[in-house]
């Protein structure tokens, strides 16, 4: 041994480590439990790691224990090798010593050439990992050992493959690598008569590594270029040539996705590299997409042919895994290459082709069959969200979606001409009676359902009516309920279409119904659900003979849906759920008829499945829909209050798990509730939801019972003021001071929209509240100290902005009267808190509110002078312009200065920071790489991306156009109209004619003197 310590005492040390990893294999749970606290403790022994370094090495141990011995080694080098973490965290307990360091290091490299590849490919794993820190300075020898190991026999090759492919490169190291690296990487490739598939394999993978960090660490464009063109001239060709080989060993099937992978990261990473060689390129990924088509449809597809490729338990012997992986790969490249603007045009004249061998792949498996007919649950997956498996049908979806997207409307015409020819072949195969002469059916409306927007708009010139009728006539065919399922589907989605007539939906209808019945197979059943969501969708604005006809089919589906419920498990139940809110939102009458049906549905639901949000998700939206007819209010909050107000009283760590959900839920009822509160919402859920609140200590639950509160007051303020003679305010007083906004509670107990409620309370309830008001702000004022939530500073600040807006002169009372926590005044404390955050705030409403509210007090403080504004100040950090040195990151450090200035000079520079940001929201550059040249015929099938970064982040949703009222209200009771940019840049423009615009311009920097007169002034 080469440390000094070995002696009787390291012979135990060593003994009671193979103890504990053999414990460790156990499947005991309390031996493995116990075994990882003793492997902790003996992680702290000296020679720890050096100890299971040998036993890594030693051959003589099973698998098993070598294995275990390495991931502990693994976990002992993250762990204790340096004292601190990547992240800069330090890590607590004993670093191993340089002694123990230096023995690992010789050590490790000797399994490099271990004849187990596990071994091997484990070891090269721990390598990697020391070597991000030792190499080059504390491992200088490890470049030789690489080398070594690759002029070495193939088990050493595959060792030193595997530590490339983990290693992390700097600069240097792929300067130094590089050039001795890649020559040894492609001699092992190349060596086809030396070197197993495996082996080259691992030479393939070191590739993309390696041009990803070239990328990213070699900034000089003609460095990179040149350093990048010397590996590809002497790599493409034979790359090409592998991949294009026309060879029956299945194995090849690893090795040219291996290829594939490099030619895609190219394509989506580096384009202008590969650019030169696509010519030769696409030919022959053409040529193998077309050639395997009819290997994959006999034994995948049909499975009419016994399938010739070994299966086997690793990756490398795993020939059937290969085969997919392999068509998977060819598909997710032609996806890349699709969305490349630079290499689109390659493909441009083939996409008709390009789209008929797409449809072959996307066909149903027999497999994927067999898997839905066993588990409905995953068949709602994989036809709704694509499943979470990656599966050739999958990539092959993304390929036509892709081909939407970028080529538009001059895809249809393709498109037109493969469906032609499929739709031939299929009469074909259904003519000499093959079985599977569906598939290809189905595949085909599958397909066109991808550029079914396109379509509809009707510039597209594609056969709508002769693909309907193709479409319509294959419900006859009973017998393949797959067929028939995707048929009504796609029949569906066009009904909104002037192309139905009432015969012609009626027909199409009864078949839907007929498809529910209890003896119809579950794969037609839940088919015809997504149908009927499907007519319904498609018809929401639709009148006359349509909407009554599908009116009268309704209380038909409702049974079919009702039946197909029991034995249903989550995401089925969830599909079903979504189908009757769509049901109750179609038609009042229906709802009404319904509801004695789907309200215990929906309580059943909601207490078996509270834990699953998605479920939930779709029983708030049930509740909403039917909270929204008026008929149904009554019944509904009969059935379900007294469930909920059961929850709410509940008691205990386990038994409230289900009251913030209940909470939730409560909400949604009263929300969409008219005045006056029922008996049932007021003498019995409001003080359920009260008494749930004062005495739970789970944040979600005060959250979700302050955002229940505000629905109450939101809905009738004068009932909750008058409930048990002034209680109620009481209630909610107590509930929002010494709950919410209590300094004592975690700030998240602030979270949700604590903001909102506190308005609510105040523009709600008013005079009603009467000292209550002083002690409301008091307690906002308390909550905010020492908070570091941004969301919920912004929520406690945002009070305040909307009582600058409404009611300047009594919050400036308030505020100037009341002493901050640091005894100052609270304004001092509340503006310090506002302005430094200002311009990190986010969301619309919060934003375009607490602008206003500034523009407001600015506008105030300068025309009257108030005291209780000019003399409050603000402390700012600002470079110091006497200094002259060049700007780096340490002298600008070491040069800003604090610097006190008024706070109404502060206001000012953040609303011309504000200014900017509402008007860069109105002008946000695309969403596009600069690098790349779009060439003029790709703008079709872009309409539907998002093309600006706040189309990503203000989706129109429920919350935000509860935001847009909120702020349509209070725009009434200001002065502000139209846009906030254009607000702000006249009062901006306005100011700058003030008398004490010079005052207020000499305390600005040059990039805010900037944008006050040029953006600002311009316009």
């Amino acid at each position: 041994m080469s440390l000094q310590f070995q002696n009787d005492c390291g012979d135990s040390v060593k003994q009671a480590i193979i103890e504990e990893l053999q414990n460790l294999l156990s499947s005991d749970t309390h031996v493995l439990q116990q075994a990882e606290k003793r492997t902790k403790q003996l992680e702290y022994t000296e020679g720890y790691g050096v100890y299971l370094s040998e036993i890594i090495m030693n051959q003589a141990h099973e698998l098993p224990l070598r294995q275990i011995a390495i991931i502990m080694l693994t976990r002992y080098v993250e762990n204790h090798w340096t004292d601190e973490r990547d992240s800069g965290e330090k890590i607590n307990g004993c670093m191993a010593s340089e002694q123990a360091k230096r023995t690992i290091r010789n050590i490790l490299p000797n399994g490099l050439y271990d004849p187990n590849s596990k071994i091997r490919s484990s070891v090269a794993h721990t390598i990697s990992t020391i070597a991000a820190t030792d190499y080059p300075h504390g491992w200088a020898e490890l470049f030789d050992i690489i080398v070594k190991c690759l002029g070495g026999n193939e088990d050493s090759i595959h060792g030193a493959m595997q530590v490339l492919q983990d290693f992390t490169y700097d600069v240097d190291q792929i300067k130094e690598l590089g050039p001795v690296v890649i020559p040894e990487v492609y001699r092992i490739f190349d060596s086809e008569q030396n070197y197993s598939i495996k082996t080259r394999v691992s030479a393939i993978r070191i590739l993309k590594p390696l041009f990803t960090s070239i990328a990213a660490l070699i900034t000089n464009k003609e460095e990179q270029s040149t350093m990048m063109s010397s590996i590809l001239t002497n790599f493409m060709d034979k790359l090409m040539y592998y991949l294009s080989m026309n060879s029956g060993a299945g194995s090849n099937f690893l090795l040219r996705s291996e290829i594939i992978k490099v030619f895609t990261h190219l394509v989506t990473e580096m384009p202008k590299y590969i650019h030169p060689f696509m010519d030769r390129v696409l030919p022959i990924i053409w040529q193998l997409l077309t050639q395997i088509a009819e290997t994959y449809v006999k034994v995948s597809v049909n499975q009419t042919e016994p399938n010739p490729l070994a299966s086997g338990d690793s990756e490398d012997d795993d020939e059937q895994t290969n085969f997919q992986t392999l068509i998977i790969q060819i598909l997710e490249f032609i996806n890349c290459i699709v969305t490349c603007s630079k290499l689109r045009g390659s493909i441009k004249n083939v996409l008709a082709d390009l789209i008929y061998i797409t449809i072959v792949y996307i066909q149903l498996s027999e497999e994927q069959i067999e898997d839905w007919e066993e588990d409905p649950e995953k068949f709602v997956d994989d036809e709704d969200d694509g499943g979470v498996e990656l599966t050739v049908r999958m990539c092959g979806l993304d390929v036509l979606l892709a081909i939407n997207d970028e080529f538009g409307v001059k895809a249809i015409q393709p498109l037109q001409e493969a469906l032609g020819r499929h739709f031939n072949v299929a009469e074909a195969e259904k003519a000499a009676n093959n079985p599977n002469w569906w598939k290809i059916q189905e595949a085909c409306m599958d397909a066109v359902h991808g550029f079914r927007d396109i379509i509809l708009e009707g510039d597209s010139k594609f056969d709508l009516l002769n693909y309907l009728t193709i479409v319509r006539n294959l419900l006859v065919h009973q017998e393949s309920p797959h067929l028939v399922g995707r048929a009504l589907w796609t029949l569906s989605t066009y009904s909104k279409s002037d192309l139905y007539n009432p015969q012609m939906l009626a027909e199409i209808l009864d078949v839907t119904l007929c498809s529910l019945s209890p003896e119809k197979s579950h794969i037609l059943r839940i088919s015809a659900v997504r149908t009927l969501h499907g007519f319904l969708q498609a018809n929401e604005t639709s009148d006359g003979e349509k909407r009554t006809l599908l009116v009268s089919k309704l209380p038909g589906f409702l049974d079919g849906i009702m039946a197909l419920v029991p034995g249903c498990k989550a995401t089925v139940l969830a599909l079903l759920m979504e189908a009757l809110t769509i049901m109750v939102k179609f038609d009042a009458d229906f709802a009404y008829a319904a509801q004695g049906k789907v309200t215990p549905l929906a309580i059943a639901v909601f207490l078996k499945y509270a834990e699953d949000p998605y479920v939930l998700e779709n029983v708030q939206d049930l509740i909403k829909a039917l909270c929204q007819h008026k008929q149904c209010l009554g019944p509904l909050q009969e059935k379900f209050i007294p469930t909920i107000v059961s929850i709410l009283a509940l008691t205990g760590e386990i038994t409230t798990e289900k009251q913030d959900i209940a909470l939730d839920v409560l909400n949604t009822i009263v929300r969409y509730t008219e005045p006056p509160l029922s008996s049932s919402l007021l003498d019995s859920a409001f003080p359920a939801v009260i008494n749930c609140v004062l005495h739970t200590d789970d944040h979600a639950v005060m959250v979700a019972g302050g955002e229940c509160l505000r629905s109450f007051i939101n809905v009738s303020p004068e009932q909750i003021c008058t409930y048990k003679n002034g209680e109620g305010v009481t209630c909610i007083m107590q509930v929002v001071a010494t709950v919410l906004l209590n300094p004592m509670n975690s700030e998240m107990t602030a979270g949700g929209k604590i903001g909102r409620l506190v308005i609510t309370i105040i523009t709600k309830l008013g005079s009603m509240l009467g000292q209550n008001v002083d002690m409301l702000l008091k307690a906002v004022i308390s909550k905010m100290q020492n908070l570091e939530c941004l969301k919920v500073i912004m929520n406690l600040v945002l009070i305040f902005a909307h009582l600058f807006l409404t009611q300047m002169d009594a919050v400036l009372n308030f505020l100037s009267t009341v002493p901050g926590p640091n005894g100052e005044p609270a304004m001092q404390f509340v503006l310090t808190n506002w302005l430094s955050r200002q311009n990190s705030f986010f969301g619309i409403y919060e934003r375009k509110v607490t602008t206003m509210a500034l523009c407001k007090l600015f506008e105030y403080g300068v025309a009257t002078q108030d005291n209780r504004l000019t003399t409050i100040t603000y402390k700012e950090l600002v470079d110091d312009p006497s200094d002259t040195r060049r700007r780096t990151r340490s002298v600008a450090a070491s040069t800003q200065k604090w610097v006190t200035i008024p706070a109404l000079v502060k206001i000012f520079k953040v609303l011309i920071s504000e200014y900017q940001h509402f008007q860069e929201g109105k002008t946000d550059e695309p969403l596009t790489d600069s690098d790349e040249e779009e060439e003029d015929d790709d703008a079709a099938g872009n309409a539907a991306k998002p093309r600006y970064i706040s189309d990503l982040c203000f989706d129109m949703d429920e919350e935000n156009v509860e935001d847009e009222q909120l702020l349509q209200e209070l725009l009434k009771e200001t002065n502000y109209k139209g846009d906030i940019a254009e607000n702000l840049q006249k009062f901006l423009t306005t100011f700058t004619q003030n008398e004490h615009f010079a005052t207020f311009f000499e305390h600005l920097n040059e990039a805010e003197r900037l944008v006050l007169l040029t953006k600002v002034q311009q316009k």
